[in-house]
C-alpha cells in the first residue's frame, strides 16, 4: 500500500497546478497528508510553495474554489503560514448577508447565471471548516434542491435564469456532490433536522450510484451505458464513503461499495502512479461528455491518494 501511495503522490506532483482550479484542492490535501504520514517534508513544502502566491487578501474571481481544508491542514503542519485572509476571501465568495450566493462567477457573461455541481466539493466543506456550520448546511441544501432530481443523481449544472438543470448525470459530478455532503454530520441537537435531510440526500445518491455500478466502476454519464468508463468516479466514491463513515453521514453497510471502488481505481493505475481520467469537462449537452480526452489530472490523483491513505489506517 505504501509503495502505491508514494507512486500516486509523486505523479501528482508532476502536475502543473493552477491555484485555485476545480479539483485541485483534493490533490493538495492528499499531498499534505501523505507528506505528514510518511515524513516527506518536501511534499508539504511543495504545497506551501504552490499556495503561497494565493494566500493574500486580494479578491480573485476563483476565490469560491479555495479549498479551505487544504489551508487548515497546511497551517496545522506549518503554523507560521497564515491562511486567515484566504479563508475570509472564500467565505465572502460563497456567502453574503446570511444566504448562499446564487452564482459564483457573475463576472463571466456566458456563465454568470450558472451553478455547477463541481462547487459542492468546496462550498459546504469550506464553510464548515471556516466556522459556519449553519451556512454550510444551507448552502448544501440549496445545491441539492437545484441539482438533485428524483433519480437521486445530480445534474452537472443549473441555470438560474430559466431555472432549469442540464439533466446530464455527469459521473465525476456525483463524486463532487458526495464529497460536499459527507462532512456535514450532526454537530449539535439544534441541527439534527438539517442533518437528517442531508443524510437522506446522501443515501439517495449512493442508492443511485449502486444501481449503475459495475465492479466499482461508473461511466462518464453514469446512466448512459454507451458512455466511456470514468475512473475518477471510483476514486471519489471510495474517499467519499470513507469520510461519510467517520461523520455518520453514510451507513456502515456502504463500506463494501467503497472497497470495490478503491480496488477498481487502483487496478486502473497506469504503472507509474497515474490514474487515467477525463479532462476538464464543461457543462452542456450529452455529447460534450462522451468524447473527452484522458490524462492524469488532480481530480483523479487527489481522491485516489486520500482514499489510499484512509484505507491504510487499520479499522
Amino acid at each position: 500500500m505504501r509503495d502505491t501511495i508514494e507512486a500516486v503522490a509523486a505523479r501528482t506532483l508532476d502536475h502543473d497546478f493552477r491555484i485555485w482550479g476545480f479539483g485541485e484542492g483534493m490533490a493538495l490535501l492528499g499531498l499534505l497528508r501523505a507528506g505528514s504520514r510518511y515524513d516527506r517534508p518536501q511534499w508539504i513544502d511543495a504545497v506551501a510553495d504552490l499556495t503561497a502566491p494565493a494566500l493574500g487578501p486580494q479578491a480573485e474571481p476563483t476565490d469560491h474554489l479555495i479549498p479551505v481544508e487544504v489551508l487548515v491542514e497546511l497551517h496545522r503542519l506549518r503554523p507560521a503560514i497564515r491562511v486567515d485572509a484566504a479563508i475570509a476571501r472564500f467565505v465572502a465568495a460563497v456567502w453574503r448577508d446570511g444566504v448562499p450566493l446564487p452564482v459564483h462567477r457573475p463576472d463571466l457573461p456566458d456563465l454568470g447565471d450558472t451553478v455547477w455541481v463541481d462547487c459542492m466539493h468546496t462550498d459546504a466543506p469550506g464553510l464548515l471548516l471556516a466556522g459556519h456550520p449553519d451556512a454550510a448546511a444551507a448552502a448544501m441544501s440549496l445545491a441539492c434542491d437545484r441539482l438533485q432530481d428524483e433519480t437521486g443523481l445530480f445534474s452537472h449544472s443549473f441555470n438560474t435564469g430559466p431555472a432549469r438543470a442540464n439533466n446530464v448525470h455527469w459521473g465525476r459530478g456525483q463524486g463532487w456532490a458526495l464529497h460536499g455532503l459527507v462532512p456535514l454530520g450532526p454537530a449539535d441537537p439544534a441541527r439534527d433536522a438539517a442533518h437528517r435531510a442531508l443524510r437522506q440526500r446522501t443515501s439517495r445518491l449512493l442508492d443511485a450510484l449502486a444501481r449503475y455500478e459495475t465492479d466499482g466502476r461508473w461511466r462518464t454519464i453514469v446512466d448512459d451505458p454507451a458512455a466511456p468508463v470514468e475512473h475518477s468516479v471510483s476514486a471519489l466514491v471510495a474517499v467519499g464513503i470513507q469520510h461519510g463513515l467517520r461523520t455518520g453521514m453514510v451507513d456502515p453497510s456502504r463500506r463494501a461499495l467503497a472497497d470495490r471502488s478503491l480496488h477498481a481505481a487502483v487496478a486502473a493505475l497506469d504503472g507509474n502512479g497515474g490514474l487515467p481520467v477525463s479532462a476538464a469537462t464543461p457543462a452542456g449537452p450529452p455529447d460534450i461528455y462522451l468524447h473527452r480526452t484522458t490524462g492524469v489530472f488532480p481530480w483523479g490523483q487527489g481522491p485516489l491518494l486520500l482514499a489510499l491513505l484512509d484505507a491504510a489506517v487499520p479499522r
